[in-house]
């Protein structure tokens, strides 16, 4: 027996050679030991156990690392004195923190597709809390793939109720809002919160026909800033099972869902492939809401939008302002499109219950448009007894449609506008009134139905028909 074991140690030695020194254990008795902070030289495993930092206490990482298990900060902080990840991909961070800044080089990353990477991303977001500011910065040269975690039936359009309106039933799909479907939300970026995308970060397809990439119900002061870009699933999107019924495939896939938040700016960072909305940034509309139900105080600059299937962004709030943003490739066939189908849609959902929520102090301005279904589309912009201009557009040039369903309080400053949606589908401008067109070209308007417009309490002042895209302007 003692010549086999002797024969053996060359191979053992070999075999713990190749597999590296194992990582040391890191317990709760270690963490609670005295000093203001903890250096880690070291990598640790926690043996899937969950271990609290004292309050107050600093993690200095100065070698090592952390992986297999939670650590909870207590008002904790973060020293980071090295160039490797601090922090395993098996991972939880927790609890609260004091880190002015986090990065993602901090994580261990899987460079392959098959690696998910949601914790990262969460783990990355839970550095920051709706009290403490934080600016996360993505800036690895990475590729995040993250999936909707839920799994369930897919058609769960089926279990919201039915009402009847008109005497037409109607299924109540703003149901998926409901705690009950949280499962449904991927993210949330808390309040006081910068979040730079100076990489990519991409969803993995689903078949589901609603998900919430960033699911921001009343949270405040975000910016979103970045050279990177944040991608939905619509490019591929699995439509292998209904949401709804025996062919609805849902609308509900939105990048950033945000409702009733306040001072949110979005700038230079690129959205593409919402498989419903890149934005929804609106006051709620939802039953039994507490507080107000009013968004505001929204920026976006120089943003990118591409490819959404339903709209690019979706606008009910006050105090905003659009400038300098591209709208691409929204609603078309190409991306299987629904309606609204547009790059911008002014439409404050529920506005005839909750007039508040309604358009206000609206401004968009510099912006381009390519290959849209329409361009832009609105809806109830605001109610008829508002009594002024609630949106005004200017120095933009549309190369699509725009679509005024029973619209009010819009104004049209300095833009060339091929055509309204009269030429697509019915007259609606006819509908809408309080809308004025200063000092606008228009690529094909008959006579009918500008006259029939002014009726309506619409303008048109020093404005030119039928005319071509102006050469400096294409």
């Amino acid at each position: 027996m003692r010549r086999l074991f002797f024969s053996l140690i060359p191979f053992l030695s070999v075999l713990a050679m190749s597999a590296g020194p194992l990582p040391d254990v890191l317990t709760q008795e270690m963490l609670d030991r005295g000093g203001n902070s903890f250096v880690v030289r070291r990598d640790y495993t926690l043996e899937d156990k969950t271990l609290t930092l004292p309050a107050g206490k600093t993690l200095v990482f100065a070698g090592g690392s952390l992986d297999k298990g939670t650590i909870v900060g207590n008002h904790s902080g973060i020293q980071i004195r090295q160039t490797k990840p601090a922090f395993g991909t098996e991972l939880t961070i927790s609890g609260r923190w004091d880190v002015p800044e986090v990065h993602d080089g901090w994580f261990a990353f899987d460079p392959s597709p098959e690696f998910v990477s949601n914790k990262i991303i969460a783990n990355l977001l839970a550095f920051s809390d709706d009290q403490t500011p934080c600016h996360i910065i993505f800036e690895e040269d990475r590729i995040y793939y993250f999936e909707l975690p839920y799994k369930g039936r897919p058609d769960i359009g089926n279990l919201f109720s039915i009402s009847k309106k008109n005497g037409k039933e109607k299924r109540n799909y703003a149901e998926v809002y409901q705690d009950k479907y949280k499962s449904l939300r991927i993210f949330t970026i808390p309040s006081n919160t910068h979040l730079t995308v100076n990489n990519t970060l991409k969803m993995l397809p689903t078949n589901l026909g609603a998900y919430f990439i960033f699911w921001e119900n009343g949270k405040e002061n975000i910016i979103v800033d970045g050279s990177g870009t944040i991608s939905g699933d619509n490019d591929r999107h699995l439509y292998n099972a209904p949401y709804a019924g025996k062919s609805y495939y849902g609308e509900w896939g939105f990048i950033f869902r945000c409702f009733k938040c306040k001072n949110f700016t979005f700038k230079d960072v690129t959205l593409t492939d919402a498989f419903g909305d890149a934005i929804i940034y609106m006051g709620s509309y939802l039953p039994g809401e507490s507080g107000t139900r009013v968004a505001s105080d929204l920026l976006l600059d120089n943003v990118k939008i591409l490819r959404a299937r339903r709209n690019g962004v979706a606008v009910g709030a006050r105090n905003v302002v659009i400038r300098n943003c591209h709208f691409e490739g929204c609603g078309t066939k190409a991306v299987k499109g629904t309606k609204p189908r547009c790059g911008i849609d002014f439409e404050p959902d529920g506005l005839d219950n909750y007039p508040e929520i309604g358009n206000e102090n609206v401004l968009m301005e510099n912006c381009t448009f390519k290959d849209n279904y329409f361009d832009i589309a609105s809806y109830n912009n605001n109610k008829s007894r508002y009594g002024k201009i609630a949106t005004t557009v200017r120095n933009c040039v549309f190369t699509a449609p725009l679509k005024f369903t029973t619209t009010r309080w819009m104004r049209f400053e300095n833009c060339y506008i091929p055509f309204l949606n009269d030429q697509v589908e019915k007259s609606r401008i006819l509908n809408s009134t309080h809308m004025e067109f200063y000092n606008c070209e228009f690529g094909k308007l008959e006579q009918s139905t500008v006259n029939g417009a002014k009726k309506a309490s619409n303008k048109f002042v020093n404005c030119k028909f039928n005319t071509a895209v102006p050469a400096k302007k294409k």
